[in-house]
């Protein structure tokens, strides 16, 4: 993996207990989130608890997530993901194939010379540079980043980076020329009723699609494994599956403190230095 060499940890939360550390991380978490949800931003439940462990992590925190609840966390990411794909935009799809083949080449051509300009300049290390520039879901390119060999605490700067930027510039363009006055957001209902065969359905997915993906030795399999499986049961068998957000608020929770974590502020430093000065 590429990775850039630590500084000694710093110790100011090393020498607090691992229940108050937890508990910490747990309370920055839910108040960057918030914060983030206020303001409307994207990402919110995944980008809060990621800067609330980044926080820790620069500060000497040694409390670590445990990699099964690291793993089932990205089997729900791959539920959602297949989950949201619906047979509907496969007659669009076919329709206008030349302009979407055409603008998914483009994008992905220039992402591409842009990731390898800035590991040629050596601005970032190896791949790093060209998972950070990836375009896509930005949780996705961050899990299949760490399993291709690249730092997953780099290109999460970036693809959460870009993440911000993107929507920050959407906002101000959609209130300045998108007239959003009828526009009503609904509410988050956290605790939604359970129908429990659609959540029986999303833990069933989960499961075997991760065993799937360990068997075929796939890269990040538990996020591809069940993607590829959820899409096929989705799509193939009609299976409707639940994800109610207080799922999604832990499992994004459980991507973002494991690559918060491991930040240091060696690392820290060394992606803010790689942005436009």
């Amino acid at each position: 993996m590429d990775s850039l060499p630590d500084q000694p940890t710093v110790e100011r939360m090393a020498r607090m207990p691992k229940a108050w550390q937890w508990l910490a991380l747990l309370i920055f978490s839910i108040l960057f989130a918030g914060a983030l949800e206020f303001a409307a931003l994207p990402a919110a439940l995944l980008i809060g608890p990621m800067l609330a462990a980044i926080l820790a992590g620069t500060n000497g925190a040694t409390v670590r997530v445990p990699r099964p609840s690291f793993g089932a966390a990205q089997a729900i990411i791959g539920c959602l993901v297949a989950g949201s794909i619906s047979a509907d935009i496969f007659p669009v799809f076919y329709k206008e194939w030349p302009l979407f083949l055409g603008t998914v080449v483009a994008t992905v051509a220039a992402s591409s010379l842009l990731g390898w300009l800035i590991s040629r300049w050596r601005i970032l290390p190896g791949t790093t540079a060209v998972w950070g520039s990836s375009p896509g879901a930005a949780t996705a390119m961050v899990l299949m980043a760490g399993a291709f060999g690249a730092d997953q605490r780099l290109v999460a700067f970036m693809q959460y980076l870009r993440v911000i930027f993107v929507s920050m510039t959407a906002a101000i363009v959609a209130k300045m020329w998108v007239d959003t006055s009828g526009i009503e957001i609904p509410a988050i209902i956290w605790f939604p009723p359970i129908d429990p065969m659609a959540f029986a359905a999303t833990l069933g997915v989960a499961l075997v699609g991760s065993l799937i993906g360990k068997l075929l030795r796939l890269p990040s399999p538990f996020f591809l494994g069940t993607f590829v499986f959820g899409t096929a049961v989705h799509l193939g068998l009609g299976v409707t599956m639940q994800l109610p957000p207080w799922l999604l608020a832990l499992g994004y929770t459980m991507i973002g403190w494991p690559i918060g974590l491991n930040f240091t502020r060696a690392i820290l430093r060394h992606a803010t230095r790689a942005l436009p000065q």
